[in-house]
């Protein structure tokens, strides 16, 4: 029964594929999802190694595992599968679309059968395997049909009860028809068949083998002979992929023009037995199908290695040596012509989404067949991988230039394709090592016996240094496509050879001929790219060849000798040869004209080689060229004809030399653990290069000759101190170097005042290098070492004394616009020495700074120009001295003095007896230096007055020096200082007194540092001090808001309470209630209390001046903006504080527009107000929300689209308005009219809208033309300011517009322009003078305007005659604008 079960649903099957007059397209379908379904029931779970070679077996035959097959296993169903669909593919007395549509279903039931089957056996698979190759064959269908068949399909024309003209109609239709079907004779009904054979044949090679055992079997070798059939398989599965896509791609001609097709090309013909010459006319679909099968191949054959390792494991070590490792010449011939075959697929290509798959599927096929290749001992005749076809069908494709097409909804992009060949290129991720290495004195000259890496490097290198003396060379189009051309080949370049992968050895498929020739193109390369770029950053084409030269020498530099390996020895040999002729193509230059382009530019590359080459790199190129610069230094240094210049180079090129040693040095103890390099590179050419410097230098006394020798000297002196190794020296070179420092010590240290402002360049960089040496030399004297003798600690005595020195000079008072020397050595030996340096530096600096804080001073004639220079010094090392100066200042602690120490210091109140007057005889009271604490601190002072007084004085000298103090606490060290900041913030909160506000006055703005810096604190602050931050938020709120403090305190207070809100509240405020209870509680009270102020002024209450006026105007204005400051950071946070921050735009703008909110309203204007809005105080009021909500747009924290969620909110309540608005004669209203340039100032043009930029426009337009009439109101009216503010806002969203899209105001351009000549016209005062800027750049653009090149030249003369008259502006900027545009106008 279970036997019958099977054929029955088989039986049913074929049933229903000659029914026919079901014509449900989805039949097919239907069938071949049951038949995967029945199939994947009968696969059982696949047995052990053990378990499929545990009887005795020998080679499978097709009659052996259909005779034993059980109809209940995949193998035995599929069998009998066949057997009964067979007729439904012979039958032929039917007609034609019904012959088809059996082939069809019973394809696609042998396609789901054979998904359904994990596993079949090596007969199984090529019985059926050779049906579906014959389904795939083109044939004439039509053939051997009778004439009823034809009568039936149409090909037949009865004449019977036709007349002549009917008949003649219908033999023209058949004959349009006929013409119209492929020229192959198959219908694309037919190729349905083709195309179904080819997805069956896919899915049986991709399935896995099963060595099905046999009753007949009596070997007493089992695994041996089931390795046999796993080769059988793997044979069987290359022989179905390439006979299945010939037999597709064939067609009834093909024999007639067989070879025809692409010959002639360029492209080697296909052997006999591989045609594919139909595959280029096959539609792009079917093509993808046939690739699919041949990668459907390599799937089966990576199974078949898979399974064939697992059986090899189990044999003993003899037994795998002599099985394990063979492959046959069969399969070996089989797999190469797989591959030719594979290559041959690419000729003639063009559509991207196939060639995209076919680049693919040849990196797969390297990644599988060639390690099978070389794992395989070489057999003479060898059987080789056809490297050199599939590099000519891909080299053709190098480089990509392919554009993909606008909105392409494949999203193929040139990268994807580029990537794609790259990796075929680079045969990426094909892991095999070629036991064959040529012989190393090989010149690999042979293009059949090449490696992939070794042909396409050549070819990569044609890019990089092309053969311009050629026929073939092909100049590029421009110099910067030139050079973008040689950037990618350097970059392909570095693909190839810098493997990242441990396991692939890229040396080993490279020769040496190959690197010789490669070291001399780079080496030409890189000298015309010094001779062309223009730029010396590290992204110039020199720049990068340099940077891949020293990659590749020290990916081949030997790190041990092995004379037995044969692979360590060729990759010896290689590096060798890339840089022994290297140094010895171009230390020549050296010795010859180091000061010559040729001579630079051999200098920059040994050196970069030296310095990221390895090791043994740098032994050989300093061994190769330091002599030859000393010998050239020895020959001029006693000539009276000596050439100054060429000297220098040879200097600077020691220096190069020794800076690369330096570099190579630290690099290898970084890589090494520590472990320092003995001998030290440099150790036998010291001694001669102090004494050249010390030659070069002799005489230099002060300003004596500080030509280029000397700074080249002064160079080579601070790489000599950084580099070598000075333990060493004898005790002459110790004295030279003791000399040069007493000399460069007199230069740096020397009095400073106004004669320095007068140095030259020349001097001035003499000075910097003198710096920089004695920076280096106290650096290296004060390193901590354990091992430097006696000479080592002659440069520690040496680098002791000179600090205390420069230390002294730097407290010095000096003008501010003075270059410090003294300061450069401090940041010099900060940069360069250990921390241990750095803390010295430091910790004497601050306690250098308590001193001058302590100092009794005159308050009132001293604290507004109070200037202490320790700070100073200190703030310059924080910029210039490297990241342990930050690291040593943050880390400092008692007893030693801190940074709170110093903020200690700056809160301590000033000497009252200061404040006083001589002949006031109250006793002088004790100075206490801590403020005090308790409730004793709330009593009432002797004197509120003097207590005033006392506060301004100590807030006027902490603020001279603050700004240097917060240089430290912006450095990314400062986190670690944030939790002390922080409690100390939170002690003095909420203020209780003068000298409490004092502390925070000092504290906020180093708090506000700490928290808006770029030092990642919010990921390392502690959880108690982020509850303590989230505490201080209404204190921080009250005190941004309150008018009792200055506005520098006040705007540090808000921005900390800005970084608070954004990024203190996860895990403690993730709801965001805090913002909204800020809102609630401390804002809308607040601006509600400040705006009936407001009213009453507007009102004419009686006791209203013009500064009770001003005030209630800022008052509003600080409330607003404190509520855009809120708006602003709920809507940054996101979330459930996106709501927060929509009431708050909404409000703001509903204000600025309509005079009212649910949260606070304006008085409207009057009807005379709103004829001329400029000059009343109302209508300005409306300018204060719409300035509030453009600052709020302006803020760049955040996601992306917080922005554009406001916008939707708010630009609404701007239409109405300016639709309501649009029918009136006044002049745009000037809160609506600033919403409107705030809007397209702050937001995307995308995020507006086309349509709603357009609709603005005019109010923009009539807001211009309206303060161009009426600037001189503005002028001489000092309550206009917030006029000049919307003008200002008016000009820099007009310049937005006319660059961005010019096309909208085209028509108001005759409008524009007389209005921007009045605002660039107007003399008024200096605060007008950034209006009048904007205005004349304006009218710069303008010119260039696409669509109004007539309305422009109609204001030519009109415009110059204009500017003409301002041109002897007062301000120096206005007149070089007027200047500059004035001529942009008389070109057009």
């Amino acid at each position: 029964m279970e036997s019958e079960k099977p054929q029955s649903s088989f039986q049913t099957w074929f049933d229903t594929c000659l029914v026919h007059d079901d014509e449900k397209a989805d039949v097919a379908q239907r069938l071949r999802q049951e038949a995967q379904a029945h199939f994947e029931s009968l696969c059982q779970p696949s047995s052990s190694p053990e378990d499929n070679i545990s009887s005795p077996s020998k080679s499978s035959t097709v009659e052996q595992d259909l005779s034993n097959a059980s109809s209940s296993t995949s193998n035995g169903a599929i069998a009998l599968l066949v057997s009964i669909l067979g007729p439904a593919f012979s039958q032929n007395n039917v007609p034609l679309n019904h012959k088809i549509t059996a082939r069809v279903r019973a394809v696609n039931c042998l396609i789901g059968a054979l998904e359904g089957s994990s596993s079949l056996t090596h007969g199984v698979r090529q019985g059926v395997g050779n049906f579906l190759t014959e389904l795939c064959r083109a044939e004439s269908i039509e053939q051997g049909n009778d004439d009823a068949v034809m009568i039936d399909s149409g090909e037949y024309v009865d004449g019977a009860n036709l007349t002549p003209e009917e008949i003649t109609q219908q033999l023209e239709a058949m004959d349009r028809t006929q013409q119209q079907r492929p020229k192959g004779g198959s219908s694309p009904a037919a190729d349905d068949v083709r195309d179904g054979a080819i997805l069956a044949l896919t899915a049986l090679l991709q399935s896995r083998l099963e060595i099905f055992p046999t009753q007949q079997s009596q070997s007493t070798c089992p695994v041996k002979e089931a390795i046999g059939v796993v080769h059988q398989s793997m044979e069987l599965r290359m022989e179905l992929a390439m006979l299945g896509l010939t037999s597709r791609c064939e067609s009834d001609d093909s024999s007639d023009n067989y070879n025809s097709f692409n010959a002639g090309d360029g492209y080697e013909t296909i052997r006999p037995g591989l045609n594919v010459e139909g595959l280029s006319q096959l539609p792009r679909m079917k093509r993808s199908l046939c690739f699919k099968l041949l990668a459907g191949a390599l799937d089966g054959l990576k199974a078949d290695k898979s399974q064939l390792e697992q059986l090899i494991q189990q044999q003993s070590s003899t037994t795998k040596e002599e099985i394990g490792c063979v492959f046959p010449n069969t399969l070996l011939k089989e797999m190469s012509k797989f591959a030719s075959l594979t290559s041959s697929c690419l000729h003639g290509e063009t559509d991207p989404r196939c060639l995209l798959q076919l680049l693919h599927l040849l990196n797969k096929m390297q990644q599988i067949l060639l390690p099978l290749f070389f794992s395989t001992p070489a057999i003479n005749p060898r059987i080789e991988f056809p490297t050199v076809e599939v590099f000519d069908a891909v080299a053709p494709y190098y480089p990509v230039h392919f554009t993909p097409p606008k909105n392409d909804p494949h999203g193929i992009t040139r990268e994807m394709l580029q990537d794609a060949l790259i990796a075929v290129l680079c045969e990426r991720g094909a892991m095999y090592s070629d036991n064959a290495i040529e012989d190393e004195n090989s010149n690999g000259s042979e293009n059949e016996n090449a490696t992939m890496a070794e042909l396409s490097a050549r070819m990569f290198l044609e890019r990089l240094d092309p053969p311009k003396f050629t026929n073939d060379y092909d100049p590029p189009s421009s110099p910067e496509s030139e050079e973008e051309d040689k950037v990618d080949a350097l970059r392909d370049l570095s693909i190839l050879l810098l493997t990242s992968s441990s396991t692939s050895n890229t040396g080993a498929h490279i020769t040496v001929a190959f690197v010789s020739e490669l070291s001399s193109s780079l080496a030409r390369a890189h000298e015309e790219a010094v001779s062309t770029d223009k730029t010396t950053d590290a992204n110039s084409l020199a720049s990068r060849v340099r940077k891949f030269a020293s990659s590749f020498a020290n990916s081949l530099a030997p790190i041990s000798v092995n004379n037995g390996d044969v692979k360590v020895r060729h990759t010896t040999l290689l590096w060798e040869a890339f840089v022994h002729d290297a140094t010895r193509k171009l230390v020549s230059n050296l010795s010859s004209s180091p000061q010559s382009m040729h001579g630079r530019s051999s200098t920059a590359y040994l050196a970069a080689l030296a310095a990221e080459g390895g090791l043994p790199t740098l032994r050989k190129v300093l061994d190769a060229s330091l002599p030859r610069l000393l010998d050239l230094l020895s020959k001029h240094e006693d000539s009276s004809s000596a050439d100054d210049e060429k000297m220098a180079a040879a200097i600077r090129g020691i220096a190069a030399f020794m800076s690369s040693c330096y570099v190579a040095l630290k690099m290898w103890e970084r890589n090494n653990r520590g472990v320092q390099v003995h001998p030290h590179p440099l150790s036998k050419y010291i001694s001669q290069i102090l004494q050249k410097i010390a030659t070069a230098l002799k005489g230099m006394r002060g300003k004596g000759n500080d030509g280029p020798l000397t700074l080249a000297a002064a160079g080579a002196f601070e790489s000599a101190l950084t580099a070598a190794d000075l333990s060493g020296l004898e005790a002459g070179d110790m004295n030279v170097i003791e000399e040069l420092l007493d000399l460069m010590s007199a230069v740096v240290l020397e009095k400073v005042d106004d004669a320095a402002s007068r140095d030259d360049d020349t001097l001035r960089q003499w000075k910097k290098s003198c710096a920089r040496a004695l920076g280096a030399a106290i650096a290296t004297g004060l390193h901590k070492s354990e091992d430097l003798p006696n000479t080592g600690e002659r440069l520690e005595s040496l680098a002791q004394s000179l600090l205390p020195k420069v230390l002294a000079g730097s407290v010095c008072l000096s003008k501010p616009h003075l270059e410090r020397y003294d300061w450069m050595v401090l940041a010099g030996a900060c940069a360069n020495g250990s921390p241990n340096v750095s803390e010295q530096i430091v910790t004497s600096l601050l306690s250098r700074t308590i001193d001058d804080l302590q100092k009794k001073v005159d308050v009132r004639e001293c604290s507004p120009k109070f200037q202490c220079f320790s700070l100073m010094a200190l703030a310059y090392l924080v910029r210039c001295g490297g990241p342990n100066v930050g690291k040593v200042f943050h880390s400092l602690s008692s007893p030693a003095t801190t940074p709170l120490d110093v903020i200690n210091e700056l809160c301590v109140p000033l000497d009252q007896d200061s404040l006083q007057d001589g002949d006031i005889s109250d006793p002088p009271k004790q100075v206490t230096r801590q403020l005090p604490v308790g409730m004793s601190h709330l009593q009432l002072p002797d004197s509120l007055a003097k207590d005033e007084e006392m506060k301004n004085a100590t807030i006027q000298r902490a603020y001279s020096v603050m700004p240097y103090l917060i240089e430290a606490y912006v450095c990314p060290s400062s986190t670690s200082s944030c939790d002390n900041l922080v409690a100390f913030v939170d002690q003095i909160l909420p203020p209780l007194s003068e000298l409490d506000e004092v502390k925070l006055y000092v504290a906020f703005p180093l708090l506000a540092a700490v928290l808006n810096g770029q030092n990642d604190v919010w990921k390392v602050v502690s959880s108690a001090t982020g509850e303590r931050l989230q505490s201080m938020t209404t204190y921080l709120a009250q005190f941004s808001m309150s008018e009792d403090h200055d506005s520098f305190s006040r705007s540090a207070a808000a921005s900390c309470l800005f970084a608070i809100l954004i990024h203190g509240g996860e895990g403690v405020d993730s709801g965001g209630e805090n913002i909204k209870n800020l809102v609630d509680r401390v804002v809308y009270p607040a601006v509600t209390e400040s705006v009936a102020c407001l009213q009453q002024t507007f009102d004419g209450a009686s006791g209203v001046t013009s500064a009770t006026d001003h005030a209630c105007t800022a008052n509003v204005e600080a409330a607003l903006n404190f509520m855009a400051l809120l708006g602003s950071a709920a809507a940054c946070r996101g979330g459930r504080c996106s709501q927060t921050a929509d009431e708050i735009a909404s409000c703001l703008v509903q204000v600025a527009c309509n005079g009212s909110s649910s949260a606070f309203a304006f008085k409207s204007p009057g009807n005379e107000a709103q004829q001329h809005p400029i000059l009343d105080p109302a209508s300005l009021a409306f300018v204060l929300p719409a300035a509030a909500f453009g600052s709020m747009l302006s803020v760049k924290n955040g996601g992306p689209f917080w922005r554009q969620r406001i916008i939707h909110k708010t630009l609404p309540i701007l239409m109405k308005t300016l639709q309501e608005q649009a029918t009136s004669r006044s002049p745009p209203a000037l809160g609506s009219l600033a919403v409107v340039a705030h809007m397209l100032c702050s937001v995307s043009q995308t995020h507006l809208g086309e349509s709603k930029i357009r609709q603005m426009i005019p109010t923009l337009i009539a807001g211009l033309v309206y303060f161009s009439k009426n600037l001189d109101v503005i002028a001489r009216g000092g309550k206009a300011t917030k006029g000049l503010d919307v003008l200002s806002i008016i000009l820099a969203a007009l310049a937005k517009i006319l660059r961005i899209s010019p096309e909208d105001v085209t028509k108001f351009v005759g409008v524009i322009i007389p209005s921007l000549l009045l605002l660039s016209t107007c003399n008024a005062l200096e605060t007008y003078t950034p209006n009048q800027l904007i205005a004349l750049q304006c009218l710069e653009i303008v010119t260039t305007h696409p669509n109004a090149r007539n309305a422009v030249l109609r204001e030519k003369d009109q415009v110059t005659a204009a500017l003409s008259v301002i041109v002897d502006h007062p301000s120096k900027i206005i007149r070089q604008a007027v200047v500059h545009v004035r001529n942009v106008w008389f070109t057009l």
